[in-house]
């Protein structure tokens, strides 16, 4: 009965030995090729977040079916994106607000300033109020928190308007996040008041957030716009309300931008003094430095540089504010990258006594250079479904999104979901006739717009905030109070509302409408192909599995693509945009790069340190997407484990003539051959046992392997986990369990065995069911240690116990 109880613990270890990987039946059997691993690159969700994405997205698709060993996570064409489902916050904002500011560190939402109604009147205010969302699946996990106040500043030199103001109305805000939940909220101009008047403001507050995730102090940040010395009037006077404002990272520099506004000011004095308003077409831009303190990117002073202004047609007043801007990093088709910035819709002109207000219906792109500077492209420019102002939006891997706003030089809102996508050429997607369906506008321009909005909004705010790897989604998109149609009955929301929502993107899209984009890029993170040692590893095939409906979509496909640098690690790794190989799956037809199912790249064999793949996606039906499940390579590492023992790795402990144990000492390392880790190919564990020969017993040495029906001289064993045994390792074995008797498989007291005085004989066996492949060079013929011989008198423990001074 004990020997089928010993024999079932000592299977079940060794079975533990397994490899996670994908396709396992297609490597050679343990003990055949040890030096051959199959390792996984992309797998799961988790696994997949790591790369960069351009029209792509990551999505919870699992396909066992295809794929035996495929887990949830696989990566899609981005849906264009009409999101039709909208969830309301069952925590509303505090007041009723328009005109207010937002944006997002990590997974808290900042809400700042705005105009709530009072009475039957409005008023600016100075609240900032934050709240935390779930990363998983949007939901608000805590009601609003306080943050400290706007502080009041001087927004004018204009005299009658330089008492500092706190509440402000139609800031632009963007953050910067720092990591750990702290970063910098960055709150500039804005509209503020003074007695009667209203005048647009030129102070910039900096809110600094801890890894707290709340705000622990405002500071001041330098004026926009700054003066600038060739002006014809000291702007620096006017300040700006309903700028455009972003933040971008290019390269290890963080740049704010500032593009338009609205210049409001008095002008002339006494009875002839107006309020003036005019647009503004300039553009200024700081570098982020210490402290979140904006400084000029040509001299590093404290201050904005101007640059070039937005390519808006027309003279003064003509300009650009409440546009909805867009920036984020970019892949293009040949594999590089770029940093771009969109500016959509906005307001041209102003509304006045003998005219009628203007807004635009273009997009402006500009080029984000390395030191920050922007390149306008004069020559492209794309188009909305209507000229659209009020709306506000976000960017997500390669696509744009807009909500709301007031469309068509109208004055009342509407309920508005705008989506395109960025291009390999950098410019938005064009939208035939042909490919818009039914019920959705956007034929001939370069966005779709559906009416999935529950209401109608302007003036509202809009935040984006990622998901995490958890998450069935890539990403929330939060809408926050806004105005709202004052002719539609309900009175609630026509000076603002409370109210929240939030759509998902990767799952809240109407793919079954308006479906996925043509094309897209996956690029996964470099991985180092790095097992330790001086030796280099050999790629020797690229495996993927895919999922491909060519039934409903011919042209459906995967291309995919690698690069490998053989002499740098990825930390360091030296290649180019000319680097990347093509592979055609061996499974795929002449008309396509990869089958349904399995692919496998021809044999490859190049040296390889560092490996790094990118898939393009593409179909020619928007309602089909192919799907990447997954994907690893087949690696060649020259050497093997050698599972031996240390050097005076075996002999007895004793204290005079007292036995206190056995020191058994074992190590990888091999000298026939370069040492690999003992878990390279493999995971789990393998056994060292001890045969243990008593006084008048005859010596017999054991032979290896050992079985399950026949463990030879065994009397203990230790099961050793590959993982400690890395290469040039050494481990100290002193845990033992029993091999026979009534307590088998159970911990044992190695001293047990030596009750009885006399010489006895010792013989440890490393690896004694060949579980660890050590190659046929001479690894697997030194497992066995020498005979050890002593006597013993008698046993006995060494106890230490502390000293005590008085």
């Amino acid at each position: 009965m004990f020997l089928s109880q010993h024999l079932s613990f000592r299977t079940r270890v060794s079975l533990l030995v397994g490899i996670c990987v994908l396709g396992i039946s297609l490597l050679p059997p343990a003990g055949t090729q040890a030096a051959v691993t199959q390792k996984t690159i992309d797998n799961a969700i988790t696994d997949f977040a790591k790369g960069s994405f351009q029209r792509t997205v990551l999505g919870p698709l699992q396909n066992t079916a295809l794929s035996p060993k495929d887990v949830s996570g696989a990566i899609q064409l981005g849906p264009i994106g009409l999101l039709k489902t909208w969830v309301s916050s069952p925590f509303n904002l505090k007041k009723n607000l328009f005109k207010m500011g937002a944006t997002a560190i990590d997974n808290r939402l900042f809400v700042i300033g705005g105009i709530t109604p009072v009475s039957s009147s409005s008023q600016s205010v100075a609240d900032v109020w934050s709240a935390t969302v779930s990363q998983t699946d949007g939901s608000f996990t805590e009601d609003w928190q306080a943050e400290p106040s706007l502080p009041a500043v001087q927004g004018s030199n204009q005299t009658g308007f330089t008492t500092p103001v706190a509440a402000i109305n139609s800031p632009g805000v963007t953050s910067v996040s720092t990591g750990n939940g702290a970063g910098y909220i960055y709150v500039i101009g804005g509209n503020a008041s003074a007695g009667t008047f209203d005048f647009s403001s030129y102070a910039v507050r900096i809110g600094v957030v801890g890894t707290t995730g709340h705000i622990t102090s405002w500071v001041s940040g330098p004026a926009i716009p700054s003066p600038v010395a060739n002006d014809t009037q000291n702007i620096s006077q006017l300040g700006l309300q309903s700028p455009a404002v972003t933040s971008l990272k290019v390269g290890n520099q963080t740049y704010v931008y500032v593009i338009g506004g609205l210049k409001r000011y008095r002008s002339g004095t006494g009875g002839q003094a107006t309020t003036v308003s005019e647009g503004s077409k300039d553009v200024f831009y700081a570098r982020v430095g210490s402290g979140g303190q904006l400084v000029k990117p040509s001299t590093g002073a404290a201050g904005w540089d101007k640059w070039v202004g937005i390519p808006v047609v027309g003279n003064s007043p003509t300009g650009l504010w409440d546009a909805s801007i867009y920036s984020d990093h970019y892949l293009v088709s040949t594999g590089d990258s770029a940093d771009m910035l969109y500016v959509a819709g906005g307001q041209l002109t102003p509304q006045t006594q003998t005219s009628l207000p203007t807004f635009n219906s273009k997009v402006y792109r500009a080029f984000v250079a390395s030191d920050g500077k922007l390149t306008w492209d004069f020559g492209w420019q794309g188009t909305l479904p209507q000229a659209r102002t009020a709306f506000s939006g976000v960017t997500f891997h390669g696509s744009l999104y807009a909500v709301g706003g007031l469309p068509n030089n109208s004055d009342q809102p509407d309920r508005g979901v705008l989506t395109t996508y960025v291009e390999d050429n950098m410019e938005l997607h064009g939208f035939n006739l042909g490919e818009v369906p039914p019920g959705v506008d956007g034929g001939g321009s370069n966005f779709l717009k559906n009416d999935a909005l529950p209401f109608a909004r302007a003036f509202h705010a809009t935040a984006i905030v990622p998901a995490d790897d958890t998450s069935q989604n890539t990403a929330f998109v939060y809408v926050f109070g806004g105005r709202g149609n004052t002719a539609d009955g309900n009175t609630g929301d026509d000076f603002g509302t409370a109210n929240v929502i939030f759509g998902r993107i990767g799952g809240g899209e109407d793919v079954n409408t308006t479906g996925y984009a043509s094309s897209g890029w996956f690029y996964s993170k470099p991985y180092d192909v790095d097992f330790g040692g001086t030796q280099i590893a050999q790629l020797q095939t690229i495996r993927w599995y895919s999922q491909i409906n060519r039934t409903n979509a011919a042209g459906a496909d995967i291309a995919v693509q690698y690069r490998i640098s053989s002499g740098d690690t990825c930390a360091t790794a030296t290649w180019d945009e000319s680097s990347w190989k093509a592979v055609k799956a061996t499974q795929s037809d002449a008309s396509h790069q990869s089958a349904n199912g399995v692919n496998t790249s021809p044999p490859i064999n190049l040296a390889a340190r560092c490996f790094q793949y990118r898939a393009k996606l593409a179909t020619d039906n928007y309602l089909v997407t192919p799907s990447l499940l997954n994907m690893s390579i087949d690696v060649f590492v020259p050497g093997n484990p050698d599972i031996n023992f240390a050097t005076n790795g075996v002999s007895p402990l004793k204290n005079g003539t007292t036995l206190t144990g056995i020191k058994v000492v074992i190590q990888n390392v091999n000298k026939f051959e370069p040492t690999l880790a003992a878990d390279l190919d493999l995971s789990g564990s393998f056994f060292v046992d001890m045969c243990i020969f008593g006084p008048g017993e005859t010596v017999v040495k054991p032979t290896i392997p050992f079985t399950n029906q026949n463990m030879q001289c065994s009397d203990a064993y230790a099961d050793i986990n590959r993982s400690l045994m890395g290469i040039n390792s050494t481990y100290s074995v002193t845990k033992w369990l029993a091999s026979k008797g009534a307590n088998h498989d159970k911990s044992v007291d190695i001293l047990s065995f030596f009750k009885t005085p006399g010489n006895y004989s010792v013989i440890l066996v490393a690896d004694s069911y060949n579980n660890v492949y050590e190659g046929t060079l001479g690894g697997e013929g030194n497992n066995i240690s020498q005979t050890i011989t002593f006597a013993v008198n008698k046993t006995g423990y060494i106890a230490y116990v502390p000293l005590v001074k008085r």
